[in-house]
């Protein structure tokens, strides 16, 4: 079975903590794919505060195709790396509304059933999970990684989950609501 690693996201815009965080997951877990599903609508998020969904799906694919020319040679130099950099996926461009994760992973399950799937997220979208839609659901049937955030201990929950905590992950405290409001 492939091993394939997917951070969510509105990506409103892209930054350095995201990225931060696809390198650590690409260079330190047993993964052949990282893919970054852009979501053209978060249900928890207001659409009148994101960008044009075509141009952040256009962003998101320049700006990765220039990361993954920086990830090469850090992949290179560690031989156990499978994972040869980030892909993006746009399934929920297809998908109807409201668009939820476990949906989308049930349809990922279905188009592919030879892969087993792990939906990477940070410690502070990880303690709410139980309260996205079948949010216990998704702890409970997908395999979860969980990068840490300052502030938010999440070591019992990732107990009881069975997730997998970088623990050892560098801090990268940086969201896109601080950047859209000024804050950086």
């Amino acid at each position: 079975m492939k091993r394939v690693a997917l951070y969510f996201g509105s990506f409103n815009p892209l930054h350095y903590g995201h990225l931060g965080v696809a390198e650590y997951v690409i260079l330190n877990c047993d993964i052949d794919r990282f893919e970054m599903v852009l979501s053209p609508h978060n249900p928890f998020k207001d659409k009148a505060n994101l960008a044009d969904p075509q141009q952040r799906l256009k962003d998101l694919k320049k700006a990765i195709r220039a990361f993954n020319k920086e990830l090469k040679p850090k992949i290179e130099a560690k031989n156990s790396v499978k994972c040869k950099g980030i892909t993006v996926n746009d399934i929920e461009f297809h998908l109807s509304e409201p668009l939820y994760t476990f949906n989308t992973m049930k349809e990922l399950q279905k188009r592919n059933p030879d892969t087993e799937y792990f939906i990477v997220v940070g410690a502070d979208s990880f303690k709410i999970m139980p309260k996205w839609y079948l949010g216990e659901d998704i702890l409970r049937e997908f395999k979860v990684i969980v990068y840490p955030r300052k502030g938010y201990r999440v070591k019992t929950m990732c107990r009881k989950y069975k997730a997998l905590y970088l623990e050892d992950a560098p801090l990268n405290n940086i969201s896109s609501t601080q950047i859209r409001n000024g804050e950086l």
